[in-house]
């Protein structure tokens, strides 16, 4: 089977959650109270890559970043996003998507 794999740099405290991106393009939209996230496969990819940041073992709880529209990778048609750990979340896995 083929897989695609991504790669950030470690945590570091002193520079923070980096991502690198290759510039995809994605957009955030918020329509009949579903948020909708629509993006190319390089936009998918970065995006993917802040998430992978977040999840570094040396983010403390609360770390986070702010996507703004019509700066990498969002859309300036986007709304602004905010990504953020929390580990007080229950990880039980709910019902897979369908």
């Amino acid at each position: 089977m083929d897989e695609i794999s991504l790669s950030v740099p470690r945590y570091r405290r002193e520079v923070g959650v980096v991502a690198p991106v290759e510039g995809g393009t994605v957009r955030i939209e918020l329509a009949d109270g579903v948020v909708q996230v629509l993006g190319d496969p390089a936009g998918l990819r970065d995006l993917a890559r802040w998430c992978l940041s977040l999840s570094d073992p040396s983010v403390s709880d609360g770390g986070h970043i702010h996507l703004d529209p019509g700066y990498s990778p969002l859309s300036s048609e986007s709304v602004p996003l905010l990504i953020a750990r929390d580990d007080s979340i229950d990880a039980t896995p709910g019902p897979s998507p369908r």
